[in-house]
């Protein structure tokens, strides 16, 4: 008996207008799907849903999933809505959605509609209700960014999540949140600029203080950057900041997704809640950020780790920073463990440089083995198989114009032509995305291949001149051959280190 899929799909955004909630909406949409199920007798064994924007398909795991299913082969079709559900993003991702189910032969089924993309009408129907569901998004993006901006210039809260100090509320009578303060994580608040701006205390010292205070984050200890992030944030006195960290589009794993990117250029507006600092706190906070980038520009600042970035603690994966507990009485540096409470010893620099340049030593001997012993033939099997697809490619090539001869000449009738030009098309289609795929394979080896090839003179030379480069060169070299070094000293005071190269995936 044949079986189905059943995807559910819908987006927050589709129901700013609406009010039913997305959940009434997706249990409706099942209910009617069941039914319609139900009526033509389809076998559906597996229900995906999901509440997300359809622009996106990194954006949406149970789509991804349903991609695998299909994949597989054993479905015959998937049930829908629409067929908006499936893809309302770019034209590369809504081809690709087309494309896994056009070779696997699996319908698109809708209460309105069944699509056999096996048909060319139907495959040009779809891919013009995907091109208009492109469009219908645009527009509805750029109705929701037109509302957005507006609510920012008003003063409302746009973010999801309020800063600390303050908890959101929905504003009586209107559309928009704001915000009122959280008394006791004010006064926090207060505390963390009096020591900044008063006191002299560093983003470091501060975090250290408030932990040790036991005062409670909002999510696990106070860091450098928590308390970096209240210092820099005028919401404190009474703004809204807007478009600081706006959306960027960027192609990751061939799919689109989205990264926010910092923006310094950034709209503040009077906002609707109220201030927890004054104009005197934050200008005397900002004169001390100031005056300390100021001192760091124009110090003179040599690097004395060669691990910097590189080496962290095995336990809790918490930076290993160079420290000298008595920089007079004894000036032997350290790496220490930067998490707090974390119960890794500390490890003389000399000690964990010796044993990482003999943990490479002898993992460069094993990989130059391996690589040697894995050189790849004269002959690639990729070439042959490029070879043979191009022959196979050519001979359907000059099938098509001997067929074309054909119909000039009345040996084939239009409807022969028509049936066998289209099995060809679909045969060089298919040739023609093997052919691809071996090419990207091909890429791909050659990249391996000569990264592989690379990180051995590399690493060979960090080794052989390792007492004659500076502190700066050994880092860079490093860098470039590993990706990470552990380390853990117990408390009885055994150690262990593991190095990860930067090999190619």
């Amino acid at each position: 008996m044949a079986r189905y899929l059943m995807y559910l799909r819908k987006s927050r955004m589709d129901t700013d207008y609406e009010e039913v909630s997305v959940e009434e909406t997706l249990s409706r949409h099942r209910q009617i799907l069941e039914k319609f199920c139900k009526d033509k007798k389809l076998n559906v064994v597996e229900v995906l849903e999901e509440v997300v924007s359809g622009e996106s398909l990194a954006a949406r795991p149970q789509m991804m999933r349903l991609l695998e299913l299909v994949s597989t082969g054993s479905y015959a079709g998937v049930v829908c809505m629409d067929i908006e559900r499936l893809s309302r993003g770019s034209s590369m991702e809504s081809g690709y959605i087309m494309q896994v189910f056009q070779t696997n032969c699996c319908k698109i089924i809708t209460p309105g509609k069944t699509y056999d993309l096996q048909n060319e009408s139907d495959e040009q129907f779809t891919d013009m209700k995907f091109m208009f569901s492109r469009y219908e998004l645009k527009t509805i993006n750029k109705r929701l960014v037109r509302g957005r901006n507006q609510s920012a210039s008003e003063g409302k809260f746009m973010g999801s999540m309020a800063p600390y100090g303050y908890r959101a509320y929905k504003l009586p009578g209107v559309k928009g949140n704001s915000l009122c303060i959280e008394p006791e994580e004010a006064k926090v608040v207060q505390m963390i600029f009096d020591m900044y701006g008063q006191q002299g205390m560093g983003y470091n010292a501060i975090a250290y203080a408030l932990n040790d205070m036991r005062i409670p984050a909002r999510k696990g200890a106070w860091s450098q950057t928590s308390v970096a992030n209240i210092l820099t944030n005028e919401v404190y006195l009474g703004k809204i900041r807007w478009r600081r960290e706006p959306v960027k589009r960027v192609i990751k794993d061939g799919m689109l997704a989205k990264k926010r990117i910092q923006n310094d250029d950034y709209e503040l507006y009077d906002g609707l809640h109220e201030p927890i600092i004054t104009e005197e706190q934050w200008e005397r906070v900002k004169a001390a950020q100031i005056q300390r980038n100021h001192t760091s520009n124009h110090t003179e600042r040599q690097l004395k780790n060669p691990f910097a970035g590189v080496l962290f603690c095995e336990k809790c994966g918490g930076i290993m920073k160079r420290y000298i507990p008595h920089a007079k009485k004894n000036p032997t540096p350290w790496y220490r463990c930067t998490t707090r409470n974390c119960d890794c010893k500390m490890v003389k620099c000399e000690v964990a440089e010796t044993e990482i340049r003999h943990a490479m030593q002898e993992w460069l001997e094993e990989y130059r083995i391996r690589i040697e012993a894995g050189q790849p033939s004269a002959i690639d099997p990729i070439d042959t198989a490029l070879e043979t697809v191009r022959g196979q490619l050519a001979s359907l090539q000059l099938q098509q114009e001997n067929i074309c001869e054909y119909l000039e000449k009345g040996i084939y009738t239009v409807e022969m032509f028509t049936k066998r030009s289209n099995a060809l098309s679909k045969e060089i289609k298919q040739l023609q995305s093997s052919e691809a795929d071996l090419l990207r394979q091909r890429g791909e080896g050659n990249q391996k291949r000569q990264a592989a090839a690379e990180i051995i003179p590399t690493t060979q030379h960090i080794l052989d001149s390792y007492s004659m480069l500076s502190t700066e060169e050994k880092n860079r070299l490093w860098k470039l051959v590993m990706k990470k070094a552990t380390v853990y000293r117990t408390p009885e005071g055994e150690m262990t280190i593991h190095i990860y190269p930067n090999l190619p995936k």
